[in-house]
């Protein structure tokens, strides 16, 4: 059992638990609304017992998350669904979708509150990757290969930068999947041929290596980091 400590200020407080991943016992401290949000806050996050347990929301040394509260039993439900699927994307973690650091349940006043913690991933200001494209597949095929369809990854309001990586965001709409695409198959007419997913031949439509080499032919390798910071300010990432 792991448990949060979410503290709002000096005079409120959250003890939470979860049975989801490990035993760690964590410190958060809440900093702001994100975006505007009213039910998705940023916090300083770190684990007791270690040099990044922090002691304010302006302590560098911890690092920053995302805590999504369910202020309704739907929002519950929805939150139990996003759990899931981290859950089976355990192995792609830090890699293709952001860490996350569990799923808390709790009584405050009387109230039940149950929140998500996700690692915070954000782009900084001129930071460019290296064919983004190509990272964006990579995260694409990742997930699909642990057995997730996201089911709105066309619309590119949920992929976001994070270092070298390119994260996958929102779960809201994913499904279990198990990918054919590339594989041989039988066709309906019993004879073999080649699998295609749905969402991976859109993707690759509009990020896959043919695609890209169109747009590097006609705009400059940098202009792809353009567009997915444009990208990233249409939508909000986080939901």
């Amino acid at each position: 059992m792991s448990t949060l400590e979410l503290i709002w200020d000096a005079h409120t407080r959250y003890k939470l638990w979860s049975w989801t991943n490990g035993s760690t016992h964590y410190v958060a401290h809440v900093i702001r609304r994100l975006n505007g949000r009213p039910h998705i806050f940023t916090v300083r996050i770190g684990a007791r017992g270690t040099a990044t347990v922090p002691t304010s929301n302006t302590d560098e040394c911890a690092s920053v998350a995302v805590v999504k509260m369910a202020s309704t039993p739907e929002a519950a439900e929805a939150l139990a669904r996003e759990a899931q699927v981290y859950a089976q994307l355990a192995g792609v973690q830090g890699i293709a979708v952001p860490r996350c650091f569990g799923h808390f349940h709790g009584r405050v006043g009387g109230k039940e509150v149950v929140c998500l913690v996700l690692e915070y991933c954000a782009g900084f200001p001129g930071e460019q990757m290296q064919d983004p494209h190509r990272q964006i597949m990579f995260s694409a095929y990742a997930l699909h290969a642990q057995g997730i369809m996201h089911g709105d990854l066309l619309s590119g309001r949920h992929f976001v930068k994070s270092g070298r990586a390119m994260m996958i965001l929102d779960f809201a709409a994913a499904v279990p999947h198990h990918c054919l695409h590339g594989k041989r198959v039988l066709g309906p007419d019993g004879r073999p041929g080649r699998g295609v997913c749905p969402e991976l031949a859109a993707l690759e439509q509009s990020y896959g290596v043919y695609r890209r080499s169109e747009r590097h032919s006609k705009r400059g390798a940098s202009d792809d980091d353009d567009d997915l910071e444009h990208t990233r300010g249409r939508g909000g990432v986080y939901r």
